[in-house]
């Protein structure tokens, strides 16, 4: 088999969703520039059709350009990565617990005209499954550019210098949209407790007023607490200086698949405080602190107090970060590609 050809798709029917980018989109395009780098594939980002023909569609979006191959002849060689299933609207936009069942026909809709789905992690593979996807469903979990994310000890002093944050202050770090979801206020409520250390949040407000805690959200981004900074949504480049200005990685997310910002924070070396969910329990083992609404302030606490444990789960992070290094992520996906063309 020679060089196969590859239209990765991230082309969402809501444009804002193209522009606010997002952990599908960050996926998308960091496979899209491993497999770039292959000298076996020949991948196309969002071709047209003076790009086709095409041996695989590999879709991480949701939109009717989907439509278009679904019914032709690449019926049986479309693959689509779950990014989203129902869980992952509750909390990022409102009502979404109304509209939950309407939705979940929705992603069947995609899901089951692809000829595999692939999971990002094991418990998701088990939730497609329970919602009625009947497509065949494989775990390839998201990867990391260990390459762009790692320790930068010049970007730090640079980052820090640019937000006037003293070298003796521990910056606790999130990065994700501005939403319920993601535990934007429980990050807030914790940052007012600790006024002595800085608290970032990259990100911004999604979808307006329909997303979760729309109102609360834009209140504190007009009046935050003095030692919460908030840069707002920043270019997938930018990201590498906030990681690396920071101490620790605090992300009191209430529902992920698996984050590409934990990944990131886990490639700079960053300890990772974790809400205690069961997404986490396979793909990051022991790598991590969970935590929740009770104990976040008591396991801050502990690492501000104990260096020896930030060191501990910096060293644990980095062994995480090489796991799901893209350049492997890419080499199981293209093995997906060879069976699917060969069967």
């Amino acid at each position: 088999m020679g060089r196969i050809r590859v239209n990765l798709v991230f082309k969402p029917g809501i444009p804002s969703a193209r522009r606010k980018g997002g952990g599908d989109q960050t996926a998308c395009f960091m496979l899209y520039s491993a497999l770039k780098r292959r000298g076996d594939i020949e991948v196309f980002l969002n071709g047209s059709k003076k790009d086709e023909p095409f041996d695989i569609i590999h879709f991480h979006s949701f939109g009717d350009i989907f439509f278009r191959y679904a019914k032709k002849e690449y019926q049986d060689r479309i693959i689509f990565t779950a990014h989203v299933i129902p869980d992952t609207m509750i909390g990022s936009a409102i009502l979404a617990d109304k509209w939950k069942g309407v939705f979940t026909q929705y992603l069947l809709l995609f899901y089951n005209q692809a000829r595999v789905v692939i999971a990002v992690s094991p418990l998701e593979a088990e939730k497609l499954k329970e919602i009625g996807v009947k497509s065949e469903i494989v775990v390839i979990p998201n990867g990391i550019d260990i390459r762009k994310f790692r320790r930068d000890e010049e970007l730090r002093i640079k980052a820090r210098g640019e937000y006037k944050i003293k070298e003796e202050e521990i910056v606790f770090l999130s990065v994700g949209h501005l939403i319920k979801r993601k535990g934007f206020d429980t990050f807030v409520k914790i940052a007012e407790k600790f006024p002595q250390h800085k608290f970032v949040w990259v990100g911004d407000i999604p979808f307006s007023f329909l997303s979760g805690g729309f109102a609360e959200a834009k209140k504190i981004k007009e009046n935050p607490p003095e030692n919460l900074i908030l840069p707002g949504g920043m270019p997938h480049e930018e990201l590498p200086k906030f990681y690396n200005m920071a101490d620790v990685f605090f992300f009191p997310s209430h529902q992920e698949n698996f984050s590409v910002a934990v990944l990131e924070a886990a490639s700079c070396g960053l300890p990772l405080l974790l809400r205690d969910l069961p997404e986490y329990k396979e793909p990051l083992f022991d790598s991590y602190i969970a935590g929740d609404e009770e104990s976040f302030e008591e396991k801050i606490k502990l690492l501000i107090e104990n260096r020896d444990l930030r060191e501990e789960y910096s060293r644990r992070a980095l062994e995480l970060a090489k796991k799901y290094d893209i350049d492997r992520i890419a080499e199981e996906t293209v093995k997906l590609y060879r069976r699917i063309l060969e069967s």
